[in-house]
């Protein structure tokens, strides 16, 4: 169930990575980015209580495993109350570009609603693993050092083995980010491509 959310939500991100020819070139400096990025849920259905581990019990557990148990005793990352995000990308003119264009990608489609160097609307639509994630996407520039956008996306998992009227319909993911400058050199961070 938590793999088939998070394949929507990570299908409809990654639908944002590739080309179409109407997309404008974004105007903005090249270089090292940072990006915070607030995320939430909500419609998920009811999902089994993970059983609480006492502290001596986690204790007596190796590091990593410790980790990964109190990790999932959370539950899945950004339901309910939002989660943030940091990071960083190193950006050329290339990378900006292919960031912005969409394009043909199996089992998507999608639509640009308005494009100009500095705003993008795109509606897309994918299907993958019983997951239909359709959802929008808004990213505008504020300078050539700032831009912040936002993303709405519906995500129904009719052939994931989950009942839509228990979980009261399409769950929600609502995400938005501000992005800013921080520098020409990239440093050890790598182009995104």
């Amino acid at each position: 169930m938590r793999n088939a959310i998070l394949a929507g939500t990570a299908l409809l991100a990654s639908g944002m990575l590739y080309a179409a020819d109407d997309i404008k070139p974004f105007d903005a400096k090249v270089g090292l980015w940072e990006t915070v990025a607030t995320t939430q849920m909500s419609g998920m259905p009811a999902m089994p209580a993970m059983p609480q581990l006492s502290e001596e019990q986690l204790s007596k557990m190796p590091p990593e495993a410790r980790a990964r148990v109190q990790a999932a005793m959370k539950g899945i990352p950004g339901v309910g109350s939002p989660t943030t995000n940091t990071s960083r990308s190193c950006m050329t003119e290339a990378s900006f570009k292919k960031a912005l264009e969409l394009g043909s990608q199996q089992n998507c489609t999608r639509k640009v609603v308005s494009s100009s160097s500095s705003k993008q609307e795109i509606h897309i639509e994918c299907t993958q693993s019983g997951a239909t994630t359709a959802g929008d996407l808004t990213v505008e520039r504020v300078d050539s050092e700032h831009a912040k956008g936002s993303m709405t996306a519906n995500i129904t998992m009719a052939n994931a083995g989950v009942n839509p009227k228990a979980s009261g319909g399409p769950m929600t993911m609502k995400m938005t980010f501000n992005s800013k400058w921080l520098g020409a050199d990239c440093g050890s961070v790598k182009p995104l491509e």
